[in-house]
C-alpha cells in the first residue's frame, strides 16, 4: 500500500483530496440506497406467484364477457393481468394473454410519472413548479405535449433532425434510461423508450430514427412494418409495476403515496372513465381508484 508523501506539495493537495472524498460520500450513499431499494423490489416481485383459484375466476369472467359482447370477440388481442394484494399474504397472479406485448398508448405516462419521482430520489432532478405542472398535465389531462417535455427531462434528450451514427448511439442509450430503471426493479415487459405524440409534425427526425430501429430489443412493430420499435407493455409487466406502487416498493413511501394521489380517478369529474377501470371500481362503496387510461384507434388500455 502506498502512502501520501510528506512533502509541501502533498500537504497542499490534501485539503482538496479530503474535500473531493467528502463530496463523493453522499453520492456513494445514495447509490447504495438505490440498489438496496431495487433489490427489495426484485425480491418482492419474485414472491408473486400464479394462483389457480384466481386464474379460474379470471378465465370464467373473460369467457362470459366474450360470450355476450360481440365487440370483445372481434378484438385482436385481449390482455389482462390481476394481482391480488391481501395484507399479510403472498401476492397472487392470474392473467389472460398477459405476456403478449400490446401498444399501450397513454398508459405509459404513469411509468414516466413514477420515474420522475425515482429520479428525484436519486438526486438526478428536482420536481420544481414547472415539472410539477407538466406531470399534472401528463396524467390528469393526458397531454402528449407535457409528456414529451417530461420524457425529454427524464432522458436528457431533445427532438431534432436525424443524427449521425455516434450521436445517435448516445441518443438511443439515453432514451433507454426509463426501461433500464424498470429492469433494475425486476419489471419486465415494458418497452418505454418514447414520449407520446400528437401527430401533425411533432414526430420527425431522430424520433422516427429510433422508432425505425429494429435492433433495439422489445419494440413492437406497426402493421406496415415501417416502425419496428414502438412502445410495448405486457399486462403482467404493467400489473407488477402497479403492485410495486401499491406496496410502496421501488419508491419511498411518501413519493409512492404522491404518485397514487396524482393517479386518483373520479368518473364523476371525468365521465369518459365510466367505461374504464375507474368506472367499474367506483361501483363498490369505499373503493378509491388509481389508474391511467390509454386510447389509440381500436386500442383501449387501462392500468390501475
Amino acid at each position: 500500500m502506498s502512502a501520501i508523501p510528506d512533502t509541501p506539495a502533498a500537504r497542499a493537495l490534501l485539503p482538496s483530496v479530503i474535500g473531493l472524498l467528502w463530496c463523493l460520500l453522499p453520492v456513494l450513499a445514495m447509490a447504495g440506497e438505490t440498489e438496496e431499494k431495487a433489490a427489495a423490489a426484485r425480491d418482492y416481485l419474485a414472491s408473486i406467484q400464479p394462483d389457480a383459484e384466481l386464474q379460474e375466476f379470471l378465465d370464467t369472467t373473460v369467457k362470459k364477457l366474450l360470450a355476450k359482447d360481440s365487440r370483445a370477440r372481434k378484438a385482436t388481442t385481449i390482455g389482462i393481468a390481476l394481482i391480488d394484494l391481501q395484507p399479510g399474504e403472498a401476492p397472487r397472479l392470474a392473467h389472460w394473454n398477459g405476456d403478449i406485448p400490446i401498444y399501450p398508448a397513454s398508459v405509459v405516462k404513469f411509468v414516466y410519472l413514477m420515474a420522475a419521482y425515482a429520479w428525484e430520489e436519486q438526486g438526478i432532478l428536482s420536481i420544481d413548479s414547472t415539472l410539477d405542472r407538466q406531470l399534472t398535465a401528463m396524467i390528469y389531462k393526458s397531454s402528449n405535449t407535457a409528456t414529451q417535455k417530461v420524457f425529454r427531462t427524464l432522458t436528457e434528450t431533445e427532438a431534432g433532425s436525424e443524427l449521425d451514427s455516434d450521436d445517435y448511439a448516445a441518443f438511443r442509450e439515453r432514451r433507454l434510461r426509463v426501461k433500464r430503471w424498470l429492469e433494475s426493479l425486476g419489471v419486465k415487459g415494458i418497452h418505454s423508450i418514447h414520449p407520446t405524440y400528437n401527430g401533425g409534425g411533432d414526430l420527425y427526425g431522430r424520433d422516427i430514427q429510433l422508432l425505425q430501429d429494429g435492433s433495439v430489443p422489445g419494440g413492437l412493430s406497426n402493421q406496415s412494418g415501417s416502425l419496428s420499435n414502438r412502445q410495448a407493455m405486457t399486462a403482467v409487466g404493467t400489473a407488477k409495476l402497479l403492485a410495486l406502487l401499491a406496496s410502496n416498493m421501488g419508491l419511498d413511501s411518501e413519493d409512492a403515496a404522491e404518485v397514487r394521489q396524482r393517479m386518483k380517478r373520479d368518473p364523476r369529474k371525468q365521465p369518459y372513465l365510466h367505461n374504464r377501470i375507474a368506472g367499474g371500481a367506483v361501483q363498490t362503496s369505499g373503493v378509491e381508484v388509481y389508474s391511467k387510461t390509454g386510447t389509440w384507434g381500436p386500442i383501449y388500455a387501462d392500468a390501475g
